[in-house]
């Protein structure tokens, strides 16, 4: 399967090209998650701390650059089949929260319903 990760920019004069990468079929939600999250793509932040969701459709997971690895939302599997797939490869997008404290992004994140 083809993923394709796209990012918010982080300053004006910032231009996000996006990440795309295979991955197997069978890859659980939260392998895809993390190689999607790869620190080399995404903007180094001049305090080293950085707080990103990710959501396709659904809301997935948030990253911090201080944590060793992503935090998932409930129901992840389930997130993931309502993901958005065009011409057969998996959208993921990226928003940056600046210096957000990431367990109040997470707490914020985990009760928001994006559709009824």
């Amino acid at each position: 399967m083809q993923v394709i990760a796209i990012r918010q920019d982080v300053h004006a004069g910032d231009d996000p090209q996006p990440l795309a990468f295979d991955i197997s079929d069978t890859a659980a939600p939260e392998e895809i998650l993390r190689r999607a999250a790869d620190r080399s793509w995404l903007p180094s932040i001049q305090s080293g701390r950085a707080t990103w969701s990710i959501a396709s459709n659904e809301l997935l997971a948030v990253f911090a650059y201080e944590w060793p690895d992503l935090k998932f939302l409930p129901q992840l599997p389930e997130r993931m089949r309502a993901a958005e797939r065009r011409v057969g490869a998996l959208r993921l997008m990226f928003h940056y929260h600046a210096q957000i404290d990431p367990e109040l992004v997470y707490r914020v994140l985990w009760g928001l319903q994006l559709r009824a």
